[in-house]
């Protein structure tokens, strides 16, 4: 089985401002895996590397493109163009983009034999994970396994700092408000918890359980010599992962995603369903499904209103013993309250 070199922009992870440099992949025949190397720092600004001939056009300045191609013992003209692409002047990348962007919406090949293969041996499941999340948007990843293969084709042949670096670039298109689930789905945290809403909504799990597991699952990952393989050896965590403990205790769960969520987990399950009506909610109904004053409840910070809305979630939800017009009803005057807040 052929073993190409694969080139590609990386950047630095936990400091700022960032810092890019040209990495390539490539093969170790001794250990048998890939592997990277480090071809030049192209600092805080890779676009000095860029020369404009006229208001038109671009390309790649001649010293870096022999220092890199002497490198890859290949023609990297148009590689370097493609990953230098984001840093071009707007003015230019508005006039090129109709021609530089051609045939780039081509349907894919079918995977070859060897293809799967390697995708059935090779990919690990956390990437798998991750890539479910990106693609379809779903804690729930009871249907992993269903997984189009070829949302794993942009891994095969790559280091693991290439595919850390790729996925540093898909979790770009995340809301905010999105990271924190995501994090949960990649890091299965869903499979120590026997809550029958724990894959629709983390938001209501025990908060410190979640934490616990969160951190569990990362330590595990960190050992795993499998995941790392290629990798120079380390005595601290991955900045891969440490990002990710970043983002989980920096972040919060989506606020609106208890609603949207149980909404969806409904209808999908129910062949007929109607939309409730979209009424204001007064402060007396309010108080009267959080059992709390209407005082106490516009005391309530942002933290303090998800708290207790996490309990009741918990006695009233359908799934464990509650009633379905309360529950909507108390997802209902939450979002109401978190509104008005």
């Amino acid at each position: 089985m052929k073993h190409p070199q694969s080139l590609y922009l990386a950047r630095t992870i936990l400091s700022s401002p960032y810092r890019y440099s040209l990495r390539l992949s490539f093969w170790d025949e001794n250990k048998k895996c890939y592997r990277f190397r480090e071809i030049i720092d192209l600092g805080e600004d890779p676009d000095i590397h860029l020369v404009y001939p006229n208001e038109h056009c671009f390309y790649v300045n001649e010293k870096l493109n022999n220092t890199v191609t002497a490198e890859c013992n290949r023609d990297v003209s148009n590689d370097l163009e493609l990953l230098l692409w984001p840093f071009v002047t707007a003015s230019v990348k508005r006039k090129m983009e109709p021609f530089f962007n051609r045939g780039q919406g081509l349907r894919s090949t079918p995977l070859t034999k060897e293809e799967k293969k390697a995708i059935d041996q090779d990919i690990h499941l956390f990437d798998k994970r991750r890539l479910y999340f990106l693609r379809y948007g779903s804690v729930d990843q009871s249907r992993l396994a269903r997984m189009s293969p070829r949302l794993c084709r942009p891994l095969l042949g790559k280091s693991r700092d290439e595919i850390e670096q790729y996925f540093l670039e898909q979790e770009r298109s995340l809301f905010e408000e999105e990271v924190k689930l995501y994090l949960f789905a990649a890091f299965n945290l869903q499979q120590h918890f026997s809550e029958s809403y724990a894959r629709a909504m983390p938001q209501a799990l025990n908060e410190e359980l979640v934490y616990d597991q969160f951190l569990e699952e990362v330590c595990q990952l960190d050992r795993d010599q499998a995941f790392w393989e290629g990798m120079p050896p380390r005595h601290v965590l991955s900045p891969y992962l440490a990002r990710y403990v970043i983002y989980f205790f920096d972040l919060s769960f989506a606020h609106t995603d208890p609603a949207r969520e149980y909404i969806r987990q409904f209808m999908n399950n129910r062949r007929q369903f109607r939309w409730p009506e979209k009424k204001s909610m007064g402060a007396d109904k309010i108080s009267k499904v959080f059992g709390e004053t209407t005082d106490t409840l516009r005391k309530m910070n942002k933290k303090e209103l998800t708290r207790l809305w996490r309990r009741k979630a918990k006695e009233l939800h359908p799934d464990i013993g509650g009633d379905h017009e309360e529950f909507v009803q108390l997802t209902a005057a939450y979002k109401e309250l978190r509104r008005s807040k």
